[in-house]
């Protein structure tokens, strides 16, 4: 038996979770998408059956009709995610360092992180155009702002007796930054992520949607609702809803696996 197969399926059991209770969750909706489809309540093409769509969405992979759509917002939505993050967790920390940038810096970006990002479509194709780039500048910067606050707040909320015992055993300032400030900042910073990953699943496919760009699920979406192909348009929003359920949960084991020690 190939323990590293049953070590990895082990962790991705861990991290989709699946219980018998979210999954009786799932059966009741589709029980009652089916009631309501069938009754005739609803125009049938425009609310098709659940199974007819269930059917379309296993024909998007098996044809591999999906693969280069699916491909393109993945790679979009990890790109910007590292490099947002990366970008707002240097800011966080440059904001938790000096009392005077974060009182100059941070009522600026709490003011940016107020403006909604689709209201930034028109600045960003202006200053670089229609195209991929758009989609993935648009996300880091929205990753950035998020995640730079909450470093922020996280690594200024650390206790000052940790901090003296720190120094009183003659810890250097690398070593507080990174077993005393970090450890204590982990759960904001993890809550930054998971809003940063929640709004970038968002703004990619809106962008997709109505910035051009050759390839994502956003503009299959449009492409399917404008060519009235609904049972793939309902079958891509399961993908898309499989994607943003996924990258929660992959957070949420990776915050339980660092901040283990929370609540206890």
């Amino acid at each position: 038996m190939d323990f590293k197969f049953v070590g990895a399926s082990s962790v991705i059991g861990k991290v989709i979770r699946i219980d018998k209770f979210p999954i009786v969750g799932f059966v009741m909706l589709f029980v009652l998408w089916g009631v309501v489809s069938l009754s005739g309540v609803l125009n049938s093409f425009l609310f098709p059956s659940p199974v007819s769509v269930i059917e379309r969405f296993f024909e998007l992979f098996l044809r591999a009709e999906i693969f280069t759509d699916l491909s393109s917002t993945l790679i979009k939505i990890f790109t910007a995610l590292i490099f947002g993050s990366a970008i707002g967790f240097g800011i966080g920390v440059l904001l938790a360092r000096w009392d005077v940038v974060y009182k100059s810096l941070s009522p600026m970006l709490d003011f940016f992180r107020s403006i909604p990002a689709t209201a930034l479509f028109p600045l960003f194709l202006i200053i670089i155009g229609a195209g991929d780039l758009t989609n993935t500048a648009l996300v880091m910067w929205v990753c950035a702002i998020y995640l730079s606050l909450y470093v922020s707040k996280g690594l200024r909320s650390t206790s000052e007796d940790y901090l003296l015992m720190a120094r009183s055993l003659r810890k250097s300032n690398l070593e507080i930054f990174l077993h005393v400030r970090l450890r204590e900042a982990l759960p904001f910073i993890f809550v930054g992520i998971r809003t940063a990953v929640s709004l970038a699943v968002v703004v990619i496919i809106v962008t997709e949607m109505f910035i051009g760009t050759s390839h994502g699920l956003g503009k299959a979406l449009i492409d399917a609702a404008y060519s009235y192909d609904i049972t793939k348009l309902y079958a891509t929003i399961i993908v898309v809803g499989l994607i943003g359920y996924f990258l929660n949960r992959v957070v949420i084991y990776a915050e339980k696996k660092m901040v283990h020690w929370e609540g206890k």
